[in-house]
């Protein structure tokens, strides 16, 4: 499949790789605060625009196996991959299509699955209906940062509500059997069960039970943007989890 040349933000200059890809209808400025946390720690930060979203090109394909193909033009051994909801599924897509696509994998609330769904297609289009600005976005979540909604107010601007409709009505898409065989250490984090979770604790503690390599988490009052609206625990537990990956690996190292 041909691929588009994405836009793409970066955050640091340190030896290790870091891909973190967004949601749908949001873009790469929204992760205005993690690309500089994980630059800290010593990666290379680069966050796509999906196709059709940001400030990358258009397509009238807009299935989960073409944001797939653009996404895995931009490498491959990255040391951490990191997908929100659509860029969930989309980085499942990318590791059936390349195996050795990451190190470690973070999941926030993934899209497990992408169909024609009534339920999920209002709740995504619900925000075009009040103005696409700023203070509307911070009125509606009031626990999100300014640049939080500075940011997803442009995304929603630069993607419409025609790219939700052409995602979700694209060929359907199950990745749960690409999770449940996961074959790298994967934080799989859910939002609150009494909010809007994609993946709810039952859920997620059915595929943490079934692959070891797969840690659940849910993020206590995180909605299904938790890197907007509880950051601080958000990261914390990215960052618990990478240390004691890395711990991990470094004491099978010094074994073998």
């Amino acid at each position: 499949m041909k691929h588009l040349d994405l836009h793409t933000l970066t955050w640091g200059s340190g030896d290790k790789r870091a891909l973190l890809v967004h949601g749908l209808s949001s873009n790469a400025a929204g992760w205005w605060r993690l690309g500089p946390d994980l630059a800290d720690l010593g990666y290379t930060v680069t966050a796509p625009d999906l196709r059709s979203h940001g400030e990358s090109p258009k397509s009238e394909d807009l299935s989960v196996s073409a944001y797939a193909a653009d996404v895995l033009a931009l490498g491959s051994q990255w040391d951490l991959v990191l997908g929100h909801s659509l860029g969930g599924a989309v980085v499942l897509a990318c590791f059936e299509t390349d195996p050795g696509f990451a190190k470690r994998l973070i999941l926030e609330d993934p899209a497990k699955v992408i169909e024609r769904n009534p339920l999920i297609r209002t709740w995504l289009l619900d925000v075009f209906d009040r103005p696409l600005t700023t203070e509307q976005i911070a009125l509606d979540n009031p626990r999100w940062q300014i640049e939080d909604a500075r940011a997803k107010a442009e995304a929603l601007r630069q993607s419409g509500p025609d790219v939700v409709d052409r995602t979700l009505n694209a060929d359907p898409w199950d990745g749960t059997p690409l999770l449940d065989g996961i074959s790298v250490p994967t934080l799989l984090l859910g939002a609150d069960p009494t909010l809007v979770a994609l993946v709810p604790p039952e859920i997620g503690q059915a595929f943490a039970a079934s692959n070891p390599l797969i840690q659940f988490e849910t993020i206590v009052n995180g909605s299904h943007s938790m890197h907007r609206d509880e950051y601080r625990l958000f990261w914390s537990r990215i960052r618990e989890w990478l240390a004691a990956t890395s711990a991990a690996e470094n004491a099978t190292s010094e074994t073998t």
